[in-house]
């Protein structure tokens, strides 16, 4: 698993919701502060490279110069080597700007609405690019399709002060091939997922746990289960993970309406607030921030979108999506 964010902060104020004052039966309105800027997407987006751990910005998606401003958004298209989006073409129709490369992956963003469109071929890559056979064989990379937000140091968000942090999305997973060879689907080596992470970080200098952290995921999607369960372990492996603690809820707490389906429409708002106490709870039994309080946590990045390890071709639209808090 590899994860990367980088970003900066503008605040806006969007409802949390209300509550009734006893006292005079008015409502009183409760607000909550976004984490992200540019919601729509009007900015663009800075482009990753293809190569798994380099973190240097290669391109930009502008809009062929339509963008409103510098990208604060970024993609990471890791082991995308036949469907390097710096060589997609790109087209524009009312708004809706589509970026596609000659195998198919595809970044699509309405800039009215802020609906965003993420497609992964990965049947063009496995066997295909040099870098990995088919189907995937263990210890070998995998395509991501990610966008990706990072808070810079003034702009983290200490979690300990917090009554509420919502993460909210709506979603659709609107396509969806299995494409792995027949009979050879091992599912502690292949599937695809579509899930939403976030950091949540020790940003208390002189701590001896300063920089270290817990991967916090919501799971929507997973190819081998109706619903994701829970999960927590170490993201380990390879010389570029991370080593972090990885802590996912039992999703069956989270996708109230069901599990995802291809083609249905679904709304997640959760407060997160206390599966991050449970996460933080379970990381300290099993010896990660040992030095650390509740008081030294910030929620510092946040990355959203696919990761492949099998042969799949995958394609979802988010219509919304946002992290509030109060």
């Amino acid at each position: 698993m590899k994860k990367h964010a980088y970003l900066l902060l503008i605040i806006f104020i969007s409802s949390c919701g209300s509550s009734v004052n006893r006292g005079n039966d008015k409502a009183v309105e409760h607000t909550c502060t976004s984490l992200f800027s540019d919601p729509h997407f009007q900015n663009g987006f800075n482009i990753l490279s293809v190569k798994e751990g380099n973190g240097e910005i290669q391109g930009v998606f502008d809009y062929q110069g339509k963008a409103g401003g510098s990208p604060t958004w970024r993609i990471a298209q890791w082991n995308n080597y036949n469907n390097d989006l710096l060589n997609a073409q790109y087209s524009d129709e009312d708004g809706v700007h589509t970026y596609r490369t000659a195998n198919g992956n595809v970044v699509s963003v309405d800039s009215n609405t802020g609906s965003l469109k993420l497609g992964i071929n990965t049947s063009t890559e496995y066997g295909k690019n040099g870098i990995t056979s088919n189907p995937r064989k263990n210890g070998e990379s995998w395509p991501h399709l990610l966008i990706e937000y990072v808070l810079g140091d003034k702009e983290i968000l200490k979690i300990s002060d917090k009554k509420e942090v919502r993460m909210n999305i709506a979603y659709n997973i609107t396509d969806f091939k299995d494409r792995m060879p027949d009979g050879t689907t091992d599912k502690g080596l292949h599937t695809a997922q579509f899930q939403w992470y976030v950091t949540v970080q020790n940003r208390t200098q002189g701590s001896e746990d300063y920089g270290q952290y817990i991967w916090f995921g919501l799971s929507f999607f997973d190819v081998r289960y109706e619903i994701p369960p829970a999960y927590a372990a170490e993201d380990g492996g390879k010389e570029h993970n991370t080593g972090a603690f990885i802590y996912v809820p039992d999703m069956r707490e989270i996708l109230v309406d069901g599990k995802t389906e291809i083609g249905k429409d679904m709304l997640v708002d959760v407060d997160i607030l206390p599966m991050i106490r449970s996460a933080f709870k379970l990381a300290q039994e099993r010896n990660y921030l040992k030095n650390t309080t509740w008081d030294d946590l910030y929620i510092t990045t946040s990355n959203i979108g696919w990761e492949v390890p099998g042969t799949y071709d995958a394609t979802v639209r988010i219509d919304s999506l946002n992290i509030r808090y109060k």
